[in-house]
């Protein structure tokens, strides 16, 4: 009997319409997000395909924004955000920061875990590296305490273009 249900069902199904192919897109393969990092000195740098590691870590548009807001815990796609901007840091804190979303919509957040963030992409003088802060530039000490960070800040703002 379950032979002859099966075999029923098969006779009596209607084949489905061929659906078309999907549009071709018209973006470059090679074309990838552009991030602009702006620095504390002014100086502004253009990063495309950037791979992020630290409170914001993936590639491109897949990366994501590891935040807290109070109690609550998230992650946010860098591709719903237009600017991350760095609120003024305070020792032994995580970094404060101002989020406009592509919508217009602000978020006051700090960073979760992780108190840094590395960006490593090319621009028009090769593949570059920006740390915020930069380990690099303070001087090597032991202590118990956190390091005073903020003279080793890098980055002012980062803005998302829409691709």
């Amino acid at each position: 009997m379950l032979i002859l249900n099966f075999v029923l069902a098969l006779f009596f199904q209607t084949p489905q319409a061929a659906t078309p192919p999907p549009p071709q897109s018209t973006v470059p393969a090679t074309a990838g997000q552009t991030v602009i990092v702006g620095l504390e000195d002014g100086m502004k740098v253009a990063v495309e395909n950037p791979e992020f590691s630290g409170f914001i870590d993936g590639r491109s548009g897949d990366a994501v924004l590891l935040y807290r807001e109070r109690a609550f815990h998230g992650e946010m796609r860098v591709r719903t955000i237009a600017k991350i901007e760095f609120e003024p840091y305070k020792r032994g804190k995580p970094f404060p920061l101002k989020v406009t979303l592509r919508n217009g919509d602000q978020l006051e957040v700090e960073t979760e875990r992780r108190d840094f963030v590395s960006i490593k992409g090319r621009t028009d003088f090769g593949t570059v590296t920006i740390k915020h802060p930069d380990p690099i530039s303070a001087p090597v000490r032991l202590t118990t305490k956190k390091p005073n960070r903020k003279g080793d800040l890098t980055i002012q703002y980062l803005e998302f273009p829409a691709s």
